[in-house]
């Protein structure tokens, strides 16, 4: 009994696979039509046998051999609104009304109820002109309701303008595989009153085939019907044409046409060919004996044309003038010259004649320049207005005592105001260059942040030279107190071999003694100016000295020793730290360089950033992600000895 049906079985799958064989060796070979497109993009539309089914792995696409890559095929059910459509066009002339046109809408009715996924569907009705009667919808109520009333008949026939109006309709519809399906009886009428002036067979056949439209017509055959019009057509499309003798057969023809364009499939890639060559297109479908065939030609390269069409060649001179990066250029010149002519008025007369300088001492009428007068009379009250706004702030009197430790010379109430007027002179300059507040805002905000920057630098470079010089300054401090000196007369003698800073801030300290102030006192000032750990431990031994007495050379000599090995610990930090220094500058001014040179090179690039309500709230999450990371990086690598 198993036997038996494992027989029956094994003859069941046998006779499956001849039969699926035989289907193969008959079915007929996959055909082939041109979609619209661009090149480089292509697009074929696939026609398979009646009920079968693709696999998008199953389809091979080759150009001269080679095949293609990245190819897409979308069959109907699965397309989007703008790929698959297809215009219905019906005869309404005065030969059609009555049973043929009743069979005629019946028959697009079948064929609209084949239609699958988005597929579109337009109708157009024509006799003497055409008339759309439904443009492109996928609504079916409306499909439904377009075909349930028939169009009024008039007496005459114009095909290809029906045809042409149809071209229309896909073409303003952008249907990449568009289809047109017309019925007619053939004959040919000509209305009262026509003039004549209508589209040929040759000319709407060549603007179908430039579209990539195919026509299919289904001829309605009688006595006095003349067909040839819509065999040609259907020919010189790439179409089909279909006919008949009875309207009874009308609705089995549409269907069988619905259910054929439903089950198109849509083949899209990139073609790799080059320009004016003739390309051979090979489609292969897995399962399908045969092959489909097609063939077109690359656009050709235009060389000259445009540039032999120009009525005048720009100039070298004509392109650098109206280059941004010109303009750009013109308006940093004018920025420095700006700069410097304000700086020039606010930095008082310059030393010329023995006159000139002997005014600066004593009062010489003549030598005042009258010229100048108004300008330092402004300057001055100018620099004492600002010097009265900010003269109660502690911040003020710490930023003045900064600039006197730093050695900085110009005031500090021309520092307060040469910075704010080129914060504005850059907040217009950057604003009419890129046209974006924002920008302008940000680098005119950045001035101040700078100048601080280039302050607190001067202020640490005099520390960090007075640091360098101190073990060699305890040194000698250490041999004069071995000689024989007092503590102060021994730092008398260091004042005078010391360089700058040092040299000054002993001198201070020299000098507040001598005024009776204590020596641990007098040099605690010059351990705050200078911000310095190690002299504050030599004040802390001036003041043992000064109460209790003892060996201050020798205390000294181990100071001198901890600081030399403290200098040499910080020195090695500072090597295995530049590396991380330098990745936190980096990566801190990189993205404000690549934003400052996009915007200047390609403003339009940028606008979305700056005019836009996402674009601002990018750069301020950018701008403080930017800043979290630099102080991140400047935490790490910061290690104080």
């Amino acid at each position: 009994m198993r036997r038996s049906f494992v027989m029956a079985a094994v003859i069941v799958l046998a006779a499956s696979a001849a039969a699926a064989a035989a289907l193969g060796a008959t079915a007929p070979p996959p055909h082939v039509a041109e979609a619209a497109s661009a090149f480089p993009s292509r697009a074929y539309i696939l026609t398979l046998p009646h009920g079968m089914k693709l696999k998008a792995d199953a389809v091979q696409v080759f150009e001269n051999g080679r095949q293609a890559n990245d190819l897409t095929v979308t069959p109907v059910g699965e397309s989007r609104s703008t790929q698959f459509g297809a215009v219905l066009v019906i005869d309404a002339s005065t030969s059609m009304e009555g049973a043929p046109e009743q069979a005629a809408f019946g028959a697009a009715r079948a064929f609209a109820a084949q239609r699958k996924g988005q597929e579109q569907l337009a109708i157009v009705t024509y006799n003497v002109s055409p008339s759309v009667k439904l443009p492109f919808t996928t609504d079916q109520t409306r499909i439904d309701a377009a075909l349930s009333t028939q169009p009024p008949f008039v007496f005459g026939t114009h095909i290809y303008d029906a045809i042409g109006q149809s071209l229309d309709l896909l073409r303003n519809g952008h249907i990449s595989a568009g289809t047109i399906v017309i019925l007619s009886d053939g004959q040919e009428h000509r209305g009262r009153g026509d003039r004549g002036d209508h589209e040929s067979e040759a000319t709407m056949a060549a603007k179908a085939r430039a579209a990539h439209v195919r026509v299919f017509s289904v001829g309605l055959r009688s006595r006095v019907s003349n067909l040839k019009a819509l065999r040609t057509i259907a020919r010189d499309t790439g179409g089909q044409y279909i006919e008949t003798t009875s309207i009874k057969e009308l609705k089995a023809i549409y269907k069988q046409l619905g259910s054929t364009l439903a089950s198109e499939y849509l083949l899209r890639y990139r073609s790799l060919a080059g320009p004016n060559q003739h390309i051979a297109v090979t489609i292969r479908v897995h399962g399908v004996k045969g092959k489909a065939s097609v063939a077109y030609d690359t656009p050709k390269l235009a060389i000259g044309k445009r540039a032999a069409a120009r009525p005048y060649k720009r100039s070298i001179a004509d392109r650098i003038l109206s280059s941004p990066l010109t303009m750009t250029l013109v308006s940093l010149i004018a920025a420095a010259l700006i700069g410097f002519a304000v700086v020039s008025l606010l930095s008082g007369p310059k030393k010329g004649t023995v006159r000139k300088r002997l005014a600066e001492f004593v009062s010489i009428p003549a030598a005042i320049d009258e010229s100048k007068r108004a300008t330092a009379q402004l300057t001055g009250a100018m620099f004492e207005g600002t010097e009265n706004v900010l003269r109660g702030s502690s911040r003020w009197k710490k930023f003045k005592w900064e600039l006197q430790v730093a050695k900085i010379k110009m005031p500090a109430e021309q520092i307060v105001v040469l910075t704010a007027v080129g914060s504005l002179l850059a907040l217009l300059l950057i604003n009419v260059v890129t046209g974006s507040l924002l920008v302008s805002v940000v680098i005119a905000a950045v001035i101040p942040l700078a100048v601080r920057n280039l302050l607190k630098r001067a202020l640490a470079k005099q520390r960090k030279l007075f640091s360098e010089q101190l073990p060699d300054n305890l040194q000698v401090l250490a041999s004069a107190l071995r000689a024989g000196h007092s503590f102060i007369g021994a730092l008398s003698v260091v004042v005078n071999d010391a360089p700058e800073p040092a040299r000054s801030e002993f001198q201070r300290v020299v000098a507040d003694e001598q005024l009776g102030v204590p020596i641990d006192q007098a040099l605690d000032v010059v351990v705050q100016r200078m911000d310095s750990r190690e002299l504050e431990q030599v004040a802390l031994v001036a003041g043992l000295q000064r109460e209790t007495g003892g060996n201050t050379a020798e205390v000294l000599d181990r100071v001198t020793d901890t600081i030399r090995e403290r200098f040499e610990l910080r020195r090695t930090v500072q090597t295995l730290t530049a590396q991380g220094r330098m990745s936190r500058w980096v990566l801190t001014f990189l993205p404000l360089f690549l934003l400052l040179v996009i915007t200047l090179i390609n403003p339009g690039y940028m606008n979305i950033m700056y005019h836009t309500t996402g674009g601002r709230m990018v750069l301020v999450f950018a701008g403080i992600s930017v800043a979290s990371g630099s102080l991140v990086i400047k935490k790490i690598v910061n290690i104080k000895v």
